[in-house]
């Protein structure tokens, strides 16, 4: 049963600072009740090891004693366990043996204070119906290993300065990420100046072809000077007819005379050339008028010329890629 509280007040007023005393005593009295009824014996703490090196992880065994009424609480994640570290814990479940139950935990810190002898205490929490009683243990000692000894002075360090090798890794992520600024350098390019490029790339490979075709046409004409051979002759018409089929896209190797006349309207100087041609040939008089030969020969080269000025032309000033002459 409590106090008459009325009584203790009225005692307080009619005897002044005693009385004060007094009442305050009587105050926290059942406060000091509630602690005694819980019955919960002081927790242990112990470090599992005698001592420690900085940074060395450290297992502190830390149990409490109740009645299983009792709610008990230990420190979490947020308690200050200076001047250690917390680094897990390791909860076992709670042993009840009659009427008193076992709460146990294992704490793994670490510390990096240079303290040679360090100290922890840790506290429960008993919850009560109208208040919080902390509890702590007895404090537990641990020696930090001392690791230099003696005075330490600039003479006696000695430094490290050996270089190890560090095996190169491969950065995937910024290769990836370059890769893909390259695509879309590429793309952008190629939207902005994509049918530009097809024109140039086409005037280019016309150009080529054209030089070669009159270096090896010329090569014909010097050797049908020294050795006015039909062989020349009918070499020299197939490169010729060859050219003009990459020229124009078309099949013209396949092309007859008469053909390649028509196809290209009748042409003086084709029709001419290939008539002139075509007597030396199949009338074996290439020694009587080999000057007819050679003009034939002049006659399909400045043929040749026209037609690649006109095809260069045309590309050089065509509207949409889908009218770029393909490559045959």
């Amino acid at each position: 049963m409590y106090p008459n509280w009325s009584t203790y007040f009225a005692y307080a007023i009619k005897y002044g600072r005693m009385g004060k005393f007094l009442f305050t005593w009587f105050m926290l009295l059942p406060l000091l009740s509630a602690g005694q009824k819980t019955d919960v014996k002081r927790p242990v703490g112990e470090f599992q090891l005698d001592s420690v090196k900085i940074g060395q992880l450290v297992n502190f065994s830390f149990y409490s004693q109740h009645p299983a009424t009792a709610e008990v609480v230990f420190p979490d994640s947020t308690y200050n366990f200076s001047p250690f570290e917390l680094v897990s814990r390791l909860f076992f479940p709670t042993r009840t043996v009659g009427t008193i139950s076992t709460d146990s935990i294992v704490y793994t810190l670490r510390t990096f204070s240079v303290a040679p002898v360090q100290s922890l205490a840790l506290p429960i929490f008993i919850l009560t119906a109208n208040d919080t009683v902390l509890m702590p243990s007895l404090p537990d000692k641990i020696n930090l290993v001392q690791l230099v000894r003696g005075k330490i002075s600039p003479e006696n360090l000695k430094s490290d300065t050996e270089l190890k090798i560090i095996k190169e890794r491969f950065n995937f992520a910024y290769w990836l990420i370059a890769a893909g600024i390259f695509i879309l350098i590429l793309i952008s390019v190629w939207l902005l100046f994509g049918k530009r490029i097809i024109i140039r790339y086409r005037l280019y490979t016309l150009q080529k072809q054209h030089a070669y075709f009159i270096n090896r046409f010329n090569a014909y004409i010097d050797q049908f000077n020294k050795s006015e051979s039909l062989q020349t002759i009918e070499q020299a018409i197939t490169l010729w007819k060859n050219y003009l089929s990459d020229l124009e896209g078309d099949a013209i190797k396949s092309f007859t005379t008469r053909e390649i006349a028509t196809y290209y309207h009748d042409d003086e100087d084709v029709t001419t050339a290939l008539r002139l041609f075509d007597k030396a040939i199949y009338g074996n008089i290439v020694s009587d008028k080999s000057s007819e030969t050679i003009i034939a020969f002049f006659l399909l080269h400045h043929f040749a010329d026209r037609r690649y000025e006109v095809i260069r032309d045309q590309t050089r000033y065509v509207t949409s890629p889908e009218n770029i002459p393909q490559l045959v």
